[in-house]
């Protein structure tokens, strides 16, 4: 069969087939991203017959639905397998190089001095491993996914330091054997620069210190169980209620991190470090985020500036 006859849903599950280093949780979710959104819709489109137009239809029909990370996946799925089908002989080349979607700005809530001070006071009364947790994800940026993947043979107490080199995250299950709509898994963090060495504060060691336990133990489950993620996402939205601080996600805190950062004068390049990036740009972009001290601060200095 000619392989221009093909419709474009084969050229998608080619495309998922090639791609045999992702990992299984970004394999998943494009599985998902194309059942959902394009195996009806242009996926039943013969993959001759297939244009831009038609992208940029369906792009701006999905435009004010979905997510905008859910957009930006999308995007790449369309790109990326495009890209694959032309390189294999599959259709002529569609330019869509510079198809994008409106993305509105959004910003992403940063707990203010007084709110970190709050929380900070509730964490280290009476502290356990999980408040002290959250203190580390404060004054270190880590994922949730991160802390969870935490066992006290990467915390290095005469370094003062930890190494991140494992996640937990729970994916859809897809063992008929298993039981359960997801599971939870161990895998390598996000990406290569996500494997990083953190320095620790002293106070926050000598916390850990009081509760150390066995090495292949992780922090949060003490024991060599697998520690759910939204379990202390819960606990988190629970320490937020006690404090009276607005419900954010638990990724506000590696956002607050970040700002706290920024304000001390940290540079860009050691703080892309700490969080893990592979570029400055993604942590300009996505993680600082000027607060109102930080630009009346601005101001004053130029007033100062112009007077001397």
């Amino acid at each position: 069969m000619n392989k221009k006859y093909k419709t474009y849903n084969y050229i998608l599950n080619l495309w998922l087939e090639s791609k045999t280093n992702l990992k299984l949780q970004s394999l998943l979710n494009y599985k998902n991203l194309i059942n959902t959104y394009l195996d009806n819709t242009i996926g039943n489109i013969k993959i001759d017959k297939l244009e831009r137009k038609d992208i940029e239809n369906l792009l701006y029909n999905l435009e004010n639905n979905i997510a905008v990370s859910t957009r930006k996946k999308l995007i790449y799925i369309i790109k990326s397998s495009l890209n694959y089908s032309y390189n294999n002989g599959y259709n002529d080349y569609i330019d869509i190089s510079n198809i994008k979607l409106k993305i509105p700005k959004t910003t992403m809530f940063v707990l203010s001095k007084k709110e970190q001070s709050i929380l900070e006071t509730i964490l280290k009364d009476k502290p356990n491993i999980r408040k002290i947790c959250l203190l580390l994800c404060l004054y270190t940026g880590l994922r949730v996914g991160e802390v969870c993947g935490l066992k006290w043979e990467d915390i290095d107490f005469s370094n003062k330091s930890l190494i991140v080199k494992r996640t937990i995250q729970r994916i859809k299950n897809t063992n008929p054997n298993v039981k359960g709509k997801t599971i939870l898994i161990e895998s390598t963090p996000k990406s290569e620069t996500s494997n990083r060495i953190i320095p620790i504060p002293d106070f926050l060691i000598n916390l850990l210190y009081k509760f150390k336990n066995k090495d292949d133990y992780f922090l949060l489950s003490n024991s060599n169980k697998l520690y759910d993620p939204r379990l202390f996402e819960s606990f988190y939205s629970r320490v937020l209620k006690k404090c009276n601080i607005k419900q954010n996600k638990f990724h506000t805190l590696r956002h607050t991190f970040a700002t706290r950062c920024i304000e001390s004068h940290m540079d860009i390049k050691t703080l892309s470090e700490i969080l893990g990036h592979s570029q400055i740009e993604t942590t300009l972009k996505l993680y600082v985020h000027p607060t109102y001290e930080m630009k009346k601060s601005s101001i004053e200095n130029l007033v100062l500036f112009m007077a001397n």
